[in-house]
This record gives C-alpha cells, sequence and structure tokens, in this order.
C-alpha cells in the first residue's frame, strides 16, 4: 500500500469525505434580502421554482402574493386573473391583453387554474427569465414545498416569509372576499402551517391590514404604502405597524429619521438597479425587496 505524509493523507480524507451541497451566500450586515415574487428574475414568478432559488440563493425572505380561488383556495399570484403580460392558455397559446381580466381565479376552480402556464411565455420586462411550463400554485403547497427543500438544502438557516394579500376596496366580491373572509383564510393556513414566527402579512389595502391586526393582533404586519407621505399613510391605520414599505424612490434620509424615531422597520420594494441598491444600502434600510438577490447578496 503507498504512503502518503500525514497532512497529505488528511487532506485526501478530507475531500473524500465531501458531499455535493448547494452554496449559500452569507449576509451578515442586518439588512434582510428578500426574494420578490421568489427569484422574479431568472424564473417564473411566484413559481416554485423561482422560491426554491431564492433559498439557494440566500434569500432571508421569499415575498409572495396570494389571492382566492372560485372553490375558496388560496392561491399564489399576483394578479387575480391571468395576466397576458407571462400566462399561456393550457393550449399553449398565449393569454392576450383583451382576455386576459375575463379569466377571474375568483370565479376559477384550482383544477383549472393550475392548467394554465406561467413559465414558457417569459417576461418581456425580465430578459434573463428561464422559459418552461410552470402553474400557479396553492399557498398550502408552497409551504410545503419549501419548507422541505430549505430544511435539506440549508437547514441551518429556515426561510422566512413576506406574505402579501392583494386587495383592493373597489374588487370586494368581485375577485375577492370580503377582508375578514380573505384574512381568514390566509391565517387558517399560516397558523396551521406553523410558520407564523417566521412570517409577515403585508398589503396596499389599510382595511386588510385593520382587520388582520384586530383579528390576529401577534401577527407582524407591513404596510405597503402608496405617494401620500408617511403621516397620511399610516393615518390610513389603526393600530402602527412593525413594517413600512414603501417604493424605494420615496426613501430618503428624512424618510430613514421619521421610521427611526417611531420605532418602525423600513424595508424598501422593487430595488433592482445597481446604483439603487447601493443608495439602500448606503442608507442603511432594514431590508429590500429585489427581483435579483443574489444582486444585493453579492453587494452585502
Amino acid at each position: 500500500m503507498k504512503k502518503y505524509p500525514v497532512f497529505l493523507l488528511a487532506a485526501l480524507l478530507a475531500v473524500a469525505s465531501c458531499k455535493t451541497t448547494h452554496t449559500v451566500a452569507i449576509n451578515p450586515s442586518g439588512i434582510e434580502v428578500q426574494g420578490h415574487r421568489g427569484d422574479r428574475g431568472h424564473f417564473p414568478e411566484n413559481s416554485l421554482e423561482a422560491f426554491r432559488s431564492a433559498v439557494d440563493k440566500g434569500a432571508d425572505v421569499i415575498e409572495l402574493d396570494v389571492v382566492i380561488s372560485g372553490d375558496q383556495k388560496v392561491v399564489v399570484s399576483h394578479e387575480p386573473f391571468m395576466s397576458s403580460e407571462y400566462v399561456s392558455f393550457p393550449n399553449g397559446q398565449p393569454v392576450t391583453r383583451e382576455k386576459e381580466k375575463s379569466y377571474n381565479l375568483y370565479h376559477m376552480t384550482y383544477d383549472s387554474i393550475r392548467k394554465f402556464d406561467i413559465g414558457s411565455k417569459g417576461n418581456a420586462h425580465f430578459p434573463e427569465q428561464q422559459k418552461f411550463k410552470a402553474y400557479k400554485p396553492l399557498f398550502t403547497e408552497l409551504i410545503d414545498d419549501i419548507e422541505a427543500y430549505t430544511a435539506k438544502h440549508r437547514p441551518n438557516k429556515p426561510i422566512r416569509y413576506n406574505i402579501e394579500i392583494k386587495s383592493g376596496a373597489e374588487q370586494y366580491g368581485k375577485s375577492q372576499p370580503q377582508p375578514d373572509v380573505f384574512v381568514t383564510m390566509v391565517m387558517e393556513i399560516v397558523k396551521k402551517k406553523g410558520i407564523q414566527n417566521r412570517s409577515n402579512i403585508q398589503s396596499f389595502d389599510p382595511t386588510i391590514l385593520n382587520v388582520l391586526h384586530k383579528k390576529y393582533p401577534d401577527i407582524t404586519i407591513a404596510f405597503l404604502a402608496g405617494d401620500s407621505g408617511l403621516a397620511k399613510n399610516l393615518a390610513k391605520l389603526d393600530f402602527k405597524p412593525q413594517i413600512y414599505s414603501p417604493h424605494y424612490g420615496q426613501v430618503n434620509q428624512a424618510l430613514i429619521d421619521s421610521i427611526r424615531k417611531m420605532n418602525l422597520r423600513l424595508i424598501p420594494w422593487t430595488v433592482n438597479d445597481e446604483k439603487d441598491i447601493d443608495k439602500m444600502i448606503e442608507l442603511k434600510v432594514d431590508g429590500i425587496i429585489t427581483d435579483y438577490p443574489e444582486r444585493v447578496l453579492k453587494k452585502l
């Protein structure tokens, strides 16, 4: 048997014992990185593949959207209809802008929703996005899939969830249930799956958030803010949320100072450009929602 020096033998044994693992970026900055609709820059939005990619890249949080189907299922989708930007019919033909809103998910069963293809067409706004057949998953399916995937590929870094309830007062009863019903349907799943301590709920709709806070006061809430300004926006709520989430273009030092005085966290959306990412890091925001989590993680 050939003899090796002790140090070389140790090195050979170490290499032999290694297993292939996913490389996960380490983020020591304290700035939370949120994968917007998963990893939308590279995968079909709100698909299982997009969320897995965000996990692989090291995102702290996956940001997702939920709507309700006609058979009362919570579905992961940004729109309550089949968007012409990226959805194809089951036969492969692209959904047209003229027809998109006639496919109202609130009037469709989930079995029929699942047959639509959200990945093969691609999205013109994201030229790097991979094209392949994908579907809108159930909220329960997403949680089960990502919990199992994270446990396997990065067991020491559990994922957190930023769940957006897509809601607008003009759509109550048309493309969504009433706020109290919507909130209950989402929160029953969050609690059943045991992710409430790793989740926050966000929405642009203050009514949804007011109902949510009243019924579930322990859940962390993020207010997706319009451009009315901090004071006017917060006046729409019956409580003080833990997180204030404006468009990144509204974020400046004055807003940062005001947010800090109120003891809120500031997490802007959706920050994709390199110079905008640099600015948010320089301003020391608490988190960054981005379609390209690897861009932010690289800088952090």
